[in-house]
């Protein structure tokens, strides 16, 4: 009875959260001259009027599904992993190669992405285990290095006989890869649209996580070492074992979300990095650190990110204003843990 009560009461903070959060961007919609209500409308037509709005809702949670997991997994392990981004671009990156240059059908793509994604994060596991890096700046400074990564895979020559991207489309015109060969794809769940059969994909991780976590040994001992790793090496678990495994599986989930972004979504690696793994972090927070709880966070945050455009085609109100709602979201999840010990 007690837990329920503590479910309820944590299912009520997150709410008055949303809603502080959305009466935030009300409030500066309104000091810019635009209509709140109209602004609103617009987002949930965007995102949910339709069923190729809600179709392209579920691409955009999909890879949100499996950058959250990435960071609760982590995080359960006392490895703060902040590097959710690079890990997914290694992933994309690493998809992109063997769909295009090979290729591979796509469950070996995929496989390929999250090998990748887990290779990104163990180096900054053994960095702080081995050397003390902290791994908050270590898996920063791991994003910015994925970044540029892509980026040289792209480069466009500036002169004829200049150097050249090797990923980079055979036209060179633009910073794009090639399109992902057709056996390298995710199938398709709806014509015309993003949604791939990643989806079910990333809602089977979830569940797979929850049960890592908290009904496997190996999950108890990874949390057992992120919540006293003193008292968990005391009582004899090798902490450090499991914080690289821990790191690696973050690191896997990540990069199986990039892989699917490449394979299902896009198709074709571009310049400019998407943001999940930053906006896994509040998807992280908001599901209160749960594989479970990530799914309706993940959601939400799928539904801002797709109504977005379509709230600044319709109503004239930028799209950016949806980064000012996941801002105030991720300092508002940030007070959940104090919020709870007080209560």
């Amino acid at each position: 009875m007690k837990k329920l009560s503590s479910f309820y009461r944590s299912l009520i903070w997150r709410f008055g959260l949303l809603f502080i959060a959305l009466l935030t961007c009300a409030a500066f919609v309104w000091l810019t001259g635009d209509n709140p209500l109209l602004a609103a409308r617009a987002l949930l037509n965007g995102a949910l009027g339709s069923p190729r709005a809600i179709a392209e809702s579920l691409a955009k949670t999909t890879p949100l599904i499996l950058t959250g997991l990435s960071v609760v997994i982590g995080f359960r392990a006392g490895f703060f992993n902040i590097g959710a981004e690079g890990q997914f671009l290694m992933g994309a990156l690493i998809a992109t190669a063997l769909g295009t240059k090979i290729p591979l059908p796509w469950p070996l793509v995929l496989i390929g992405g999250a090998l990748a994604g887990a290779s990104w994060s163990f180096l900054a596991g053994w960095l702080k285990l081995r050397r003390g890096a902290p791994e908050i700046i270590t898996t920063i400074m791991l994003n910015y290095v994925a970044i540029q990564l892509v980026a040289f895979s792209l480069q466009i020559p500036d002169k004829p006989g200049g150097a050249r991207g090797w990923l980079l489309e055979k036209e060179g015109v633009q910073p794009l890869s090639d399109a992902m060969q057709s056996r390298s794809q995710l199938p398709s769940l709806m014509a015309n649209t993003n949604l791939h059969a990643g989806l079910f994909l990333a809602l089977l991780c979830a569940g797979l996580c929850w049960w890592f976590l908290f009904r496997s040994e190996r999950g108890f001992l990874a949390r057992a070492s992120g919540v006293n790793p003193l008292a968990a090496r005391a009582a004899g678990i090798e902490t450090d074992k499991q914080v690289l495994f821990a790191t690696a599986l973050c690191g896997a989930l990540a990069g199986l979300g990039g892989a699917m972004e490449i394979a299902g979504a896009t198709r074709q690696l571009g310049l400019n990095p998407p943001g999940y793994g930053y906006t896994a972090i509040a998807v992280a927070l908001l599901g209160d650190l749960n594989p479970l709880g990530v799914l309706p966070s993940a959601l939400l945050f799928g539904i801002l990110s797709a109504g977005g455009g379509a709230m600044e085609r319709n109503a004239g109100v930028p799209a950016v204003t949806v980064s000012l709602v996941i801002g105030v979201l991720i300092c508002c999840a940030a007070l959940l843990p104090r919020l709870k010990k007080d209560t």
